[in-house]
């Protein structure tokens, strides 16, 4: 998770990180731009892992495919949710894009 912030172009402030016995880890990494963080089922082959950032000079996406190459996905449900949204009556709102489970190509190393 700290290469995927490194790869994000994040800046990084703190990190901490639990593994639990026998397997699976919870983590997150404070950003300056807010966190990321994971939550590993290895028994399920399932990984939950959430890129909260803001300003335009990181790059979530990045960060996102970056892990799941790292942590050899076969497939990947995102849902991007927009914050802080001006709305026409003076308030703020967020918009959501939930993008379906895509395969994902194989890299070659």
């Amino acid at each position: 998770m700290v290469a995927a912030a490194k790869e994000a172009n994040a800046e990084i402030l703190k990190v901490a990180f639990h593994r639990f016995q026998p397997q699976g880890v919870s983590g997150v990494v404070v950003i300056a731009e807010s966190h990321l963080s994971i939550h590993t089922w290895p028994e399920t082959g399932y990984a939950a892992v959430d890129f909260y950032t803001c300003g335009d000079h990181t790059d979530p996406w990045r960060a996102c495919e970056y892990a799941a190459a790292e942590l050899g996905a076969h497939t990947m449900l995102t849902t991007e949710v927009r914050r802080g949204i001006a709305s026409t009556n003076g308030q703020y709102t967020h918009v959501v894009h939930e993008h379906a489970g895509s395969a994902l190509a194989k890299r070659s190393a």
